[in-house]
């Protein structure tokens, strides 16, 4: 089956990144894992995963199992819920009972063994189903949300084509930008280069101080009221 998604796996047991490796393929699902090496910060570990092109992050709880790193899952999460807060993301884990002290949504925390047998043939067929279909929906679901302000920077670079933006909509198309830089920071190479043009480039560039202009007339407005 072709690949539909993406998945970033980390898990510092190469063994059990290429089991889903294997496992998730036959859903449609590519499984990447990422390089561990004695003593290796957190900081580098989310290096690789700012880098790397996914749909969504798998974190396995128990990583310093090895003494390899030293630290767990949850501090995985908890960085990349600070920079990533909607990408979707799950603890993917036999550590369940040791992840939930640390972890402060339980909704995102899976029991591998509850999801898959290693005896292919005892798995529950509803549990995985519902498993993927959880994976699968979370994806969409944020696709559709940095869809929506892209779609909504488009129609504004458009307008702009043919007339003046005005400085309200020169803001929005600012804010939308600004909310996609956090959320998806790969949406620059995405906008169509017609619209890249250079007139839209110096509006742009102009945008944040003609906010800053709107805000001060607004405050001075209130303020003789």
């Amino acid at each position: 089956m072709e690949a539909k998604y993406k998945i970033g796996y980390v898990d510092e047991d190469i063994k059990q990144v290429k089991k889903y490796t294997r496992r998730l393929k036959d859903f449609g699902f590519e499984v990447i894992g990422y390089d561990f090496h004695q003593g290796m910060s957190l900081d580098e570990l989310m290096n690789q995963v700012y880098e790397s092109d996914i749909d969504l992050l798998m974190i396995d709880y128990k990583l310093n199992e090895k003494n390899i790193v030293a630290f767990n899952g949850d501090a995985v999460e908890s960085e990349f819920y600070d920079k990533r807060p909607l990408f979707p993301h799950i603890i993917f884990t036999n550590k369940v009972e040791q992840a939930e002290p640390f972890v402060e949504d339980w909704k995102i925390i899976f029991d591998k063994e509850d999801v898959f047998n290693d005896n292919e043939e005892e798995e529950d067929e509803k549990k995985v189903n519902h498993f993927i279909t959880t994976l699968e929906k979370s994806i969409e679901q944020y696709r559709k949300h940095i869809q929506k302000r892209k779609d909504d920077i488009f129609k504004i670079l458009e307008k702009g084509k043919v007339e003046k933006l005005s400085v309200i909509e020169k803001h929005n198309l600012l804010k939308l930008q600004k909310e996609l830089k956090v959320l998806d920071n790969t949406y620059t190479a995405e906008v169509p280069e017609h619209l890249l043009i250079s007139k839209n480039l110096e509006e742009i560039d102009n945008l944040k101080n003609e906010a800053e202009e709107l805000l001060n007339e607004l405050i001075n407005k209130r303020k003789k009221q």
